[in-house]
Formats: structure tokens, sequence, C-alpha cells
């Protein structure tokens, strides 16, 4: 979980909101619909032929909404998932980062309506995948992808993709169903630089031009390297 100081700064961008909003999510890796709200609308696959994908999203984020928290999963020691919501079905699933020693959290990546990302390369999101301490590698490969984009993502990225649709998301489907899925979640046209502080060519990402400052940039690198 985040400390009282990361807490507070996450909260501090909402008015209103108490720190105390923010809770263990840890119970989300045990529910199908939360594995389907992280595929659903990033692919046109047709995974679920027999089943109504939207009522078990549905009934896990109403679960959510009354349970008036915003539920927390933290991957690695400097990376985290914060599941929000707020007034008039407003909310998302924000990729924050936790610079040590800052007290800081900062947003790299959020799926919403007026999302911004990407917020991860592939070898960034792979150190935390193999590195992470939160539930499977599968699970930590789904929970991350939304937030990654690059281009230079290789070709056996999506043998590991289809393995973790498999085994969390759809395996009654079919193969073909499957790839085009891995495929269409890996897309991206988007470049990364390299060296000290990683930014990327992106429009609306914080870690691209004109987004975030460059101490908080380099902040971000060091936390995911």
């Amino acid at each position: 979980m985040l400390d009282l100081d990361q807490s507070r700064d996450y909260v501090s961008r909402y008015d209103g909101v108490d720190s105390s909003v923010l809770t263990d999510g840890s119970w989300l890796l045990d529910q199908p619909g939360f594995w389907m709200s992280l595929v659903d609308g990033f692919t046109g696959a047709d995974l679920w032929p027999d089943l109504d994908v939207l009522d078990d999203i549905t009934v896990l984020y109403e679960r959510i909404r009354e349970s008036g928290t915003w539920p927390v999963l933290q991957v690695t020691d400097h990376l985290a998932v914060i599941v929000w919501h707020g007034y008039d079905d407003e909310g998302g699933i924000d990729y924050v980062i936790l610079p040590p020693g800052t007290g800081r959290c900062l947003s790299i990546a959020a799926v919403e309506g007026h999302g911004h990302g990407p917020g991860l390369s592939w070898p960034e999101a792979m150190r935390a995948v193999d590195h992470g301490r939160l539930g499977t590698p599968a699970q930590r490969l789904l929970l991350l992808l939304p937030a990654v984009g690059d281009a230079d993502t290789p070709p056996a990225a999506i043998d590991l993709v289809v393995s973790a649709l498999r085994e969390l998301v759809a395996p009654e489907a079919e193969s073909g169903d499957l790839h085009q899925a891995a495929e269409e979640m890996l897309d991206s046209d988007v470049t990364w630089s390299t060296g000290d502080t990683a930014t990327c060519e992106a429009d609306h990402a914080p870690r691209g031009t004109g987004g975030l400052p460059p101490a908080e940039l380099a902040l971000i690198t060091r936390a995911l390297s």
C-alpha cells in the first residue's frame, strides 16, 4: 500500500477526498470481471461469444463504488494501480509511480474518459512483471498492459499476452481470437528515448514532450529501472 504521504499526494488532485479512501485492492485479482474490464474496449476480438461481459464488469464496478473505497494494487515497491471513482459514474484506472524517499505519487497513464499515456515502455513493464510482488507474472502483465505503448515491443510479446489472456480472461476462446486480441493490445507507434531520462513521443503522455517536469520524469525513470 501507499504510505500516508503518497496517499495524500495522490488524493490532493481531487476535491474533498480523504486519503483513507485508498485501500488494499488485491482482492480484485480473484474477480473475473476485473480481468475482462482490462481487455474489453482494447480489442475487437470476440473472446466471449457466449457471455454478457458487460454484466460481469458492471456488477464488479458497482461493488467497488458502493464500498466507497478506491482499491490499490501495488505491483512493485514503486509502481501501483489505483481504481478510483467519483460522481455520476466518473472513474477509471490510474497507473502511478512512487519515487522512493519523496512522498510523491505521480500518474503516468490512466484508463478513463479523458485518459492519458502510454506510461510504460515494454522493457519497463517486463521488469515489473518479472520482479513484481503482486499476484502472478500473467496477472502483472495483463494489469500493466493498458499502460504500455512501445513500437519496439518484440514479436515474442504476443505469445506472452496470449498465454495470459487464456489463463485469466478467456480460457475457451479460439487461438486466432486470442492472437488478434494480443496483437491489438500491443499495437503502438510510440517510440521511447534511451538515456538517463526515458521519454516517449506521444500526445497526452505525462512522460512525453510537454508532460511532467524534467525532475519528475527523471524520478520516474529511476523508479522503473
